[in-house]
């Protein structure tokens, strides 16, 4: 969706001429993939979102749900509803909530350290499966593509919280096909994301303060498909 500016001309929702209206912050790294054939990774991450007001403590110091939550969100002390005193920003805030990330990485059979350094602590990383181990490293240099386990082993050095599958070669769009490259990068992951196949027009939810998977098991049988 465009924004009007400060100077009058729509904008789109990561232009840097927003200032602090600025909503998405999108950036890009080269990745490797064959010599001659540039191929580029990108990160979506948005502001990080205001903190939300606890109504019953401020409403207990008495302020009641009015235009003076917006002023203690941007961090300015406002007076009480009968003057008499005021309430602090830090009285009253609720904890931080993390701003979302989405990683997406195109054809490669390596991530550099700039690209990799953006995908740290990424929601949602998507990842390409072309290869599976037993084609060894030769075809991954010669075709310039990665594996499924690879794919689950970078996920899990980052820090991401769901890792998808996808560049899936003809021969493995199958069920079982597919259920072995997951099980591939399960094993690369070590248990540290969540595993998942993309596919076409796929569109995924992240939650208000991104995923956050630490008290539930990771990749059973039931989030097959999802």
């Amino acid at each position: 969706m465009l924004k009007k500016g400060e100077d009058g001309f729509n904008r789109l929702p990561n232009d840097v001429n927003l200032g602090k209206n600025r909503r998405l912050i999108i950036k890009a790294a080269e990745l490797d993939h064959l010599g001659g054939v540039q191929t580029f990774g990108y990160t979506v991450e948005e502001q990080t979102p205001p903190r939300n007001i606890d109504a019953k403590k401020a409403t207990a110091l008495g302020l009641k749900p009015s235009k003076k939550y917006s002023l203690l969100k941007m961090g300015e002390s406002v007076p009480t509803d009968d003057g008499t005193g005021v309430v602090e920003p830090e009285q009253v805030l609720l904890e931080e909530l993390r701003a979302r990330k989405l990683a997406v990485l195109s054809d490669h059979r390596r991530v550099p350290p700039p690209m990799a350094g953006l995908c740290r602590n990424a929601d949602f990383l998507v990842h390409e499966a072309t290869l599976r181990m037993e084609d060894g490293v030769d075809k991954i240099k010669i075709r310039g593509h990665n594996t499924a386990e690879n794919a689950g082993m970078f996920g899990g050095d980052m820090g991401c919280e769901v890792v998808a599958l996808n560049h899936f070669v003809s021969a493995a769009v199958s069920e079982d096909a597919i259920e072995t490259l997951l099980a591939e990068a399960r094993r690369g992951n070590r248990n540290r994301s969540q595993i998942i196949s993309s596919y076409d027009f796929m569109e995924v939810w992240i939650p208000r303060g991104g995923f956050n998977f630490c008290n539930l098991p990771l990749n059973s049988s039931k989030d097959k498909g999802k």
